[in-house]
């Protein structure tokens, strides 16, 4: 009798590779159970830092990769690339996963030094080197763009991207072809874990919620210029901020900025939120003035909780605001406008505002949903 048992063939390995190992645990988890419960084996290589642990426990092993956020090291910058090929060349994956575009520059050079492989860089957003214009950017942007160049070509990676105009910004500057690149919208959202909830807003001043990390081209300065108008005019509600200061982004607030954003009355500053499901069941306005994103999680979360949005009218943000159905879109680095959507909102009439709630889940369900996106990833990995 013949025991099929030697004759399965192993599980197709996957490695996931990210900067850092909390974005893998509270953007990509749904992606890796996908993965698992398709049949893959699933490895991870990222910085060992609080979520390593929580992923682990979870079945995933952790190879631990020194990048550093700040990149400013060039001694640094080596020893992850040394880290990460050495990575590569031991777990021998069928498929490398790479997140964000630093991510995918070391992936596709480090992928040269093992067996042929494919692999998949994900661009979740286009990061400060293509939204800043400081000289230090300026200095970095053509070697970098040069050595990306190099190094898709060299690995024939296949790259996903969040929207189109972030495909044809690549594709434009010659850096790949356009037949190996997908646009798929984000990493999707879980529909089951961010729910409406009740809301309160019929009893008092509603709550507009910021979430975002404190840089300048998420639109902090415009929020809080835009709530300040708003309170001048006379206009009640409560204001949330909910995210961190960078320090590795050139744009960010300073740590002093953020103590008097934490000792300012007029705002309830929450820094970094761990858990956003149940401050999103709380926020009844999401607001997002950004300059530029892949497609933002934080709003597709936010719409499948039943928030309205105010965000800006930018690519990454198409199709997650129907304007007056669910909120409103606003050109970027601009106030006034800001100022006005969010005047409309906090008139309407809790009905108005409902239908609204309503809407933004409508979305997050049928264009959103991480079932969906996830299915289109996993099947990048077999193209």
């Amino acid at each position: 009798m013949i025991d099929a048992d030697k004759h399965t063939a192993p599980a197709k390995k996957v490695l996931f590779v990210a900067n850092t190992d909390w974005y893998l645990f509270n953007f990509r988890l749904n992606l890796l159970e996908s993965a698992r419960e398709a049949g893959l084996s699933v490895q991870l290589a990222c910085p060992r830092r609080d979520h390593a642990s929580k992923l682990s426990a979870l079945g995933y092993p952790v190879h631990a990769v020194p990048f550093d956020t700040q990149g400013l090291n060039p001694l640094a910058e080596l020893r992850a690339l040394v880290a990460l090929a050495r990575i590569i060349r031991q777990t021998k994956p069928d498929v490398i996963h790479l997140f964000t575009l630093k991510c995918v520059l070391y992936g596709c050079l480090a992928s040269l030094v093992g067996k042929r492989t494919r692999v998949v860089g994900a661009i979740t957003g286009m990061g400060h080197l293509f939204t800043t214009r400081s000289w230090r950017t300026r200095l970095l942007k053509t070697p970098v763009l040069w050595a990306l160049k190099i190094a898709l070509r060299g690995s024939n990676a296949q790259l996903i991207f969040q929207n189109s105009a972030d495909r044809d910004e690549f594709v434009d500057h010659g850096l790949i072809k356009r037949e190996r690149t997908d646009v798929i919208r984000g990493s999707g959202v879980d529909c089951k874990r961010f729910q409406p909830a009740t809301r309160q807003s019929t009893e008092g001043p509603l709550s507009l919620l910021f979430c975002g990390r404190l840089l300048a081209e998420k639109g902090i300065a415009e929020y809080l210029s835009a709530t300040n108008e708003l309170r001048a005019s006379g206009i009640d509600f409560r204001s949330l901020i909910a995210g961190a200061p960078y320090p590795g982004n050139p744009s960010s607030l300073s740590q002093t900025e953020v103590e008097a954003l934490r000792n300012n009355a007029r705002h309830d500053y929450l820094g970094h939120t761990e858990d956003m499901a149940p401050l999103f069941a709380k926020a009844d306005v999401v607001v997002l003035p950004t300059y530029r994103e892949g497609t933002p999680k934080a709003l597709l979360e936010a719409a499948a909780s039943g928030c309205i949005i105010v965000t800006t009218d930018i690519p990454g943000c198409e199709g997650i605001v129907d304007p007056g159905l669910n909120g409103d879109l606003v050109p970027i680095k601009t106030v006034a406008p800001l100022v006005a959507a969010l005047k409309q909102i906090i008139q309407a009439t809790p009905e108005e505002r409902e239908a609204m709630s309503q809407h933004s889940r409508k979305i997050a369900l049928e264009r959103f949903s991480d079932v969906q996106v996830n299915q289109r990833t996993l099947a990048v990995y077999n193209d």
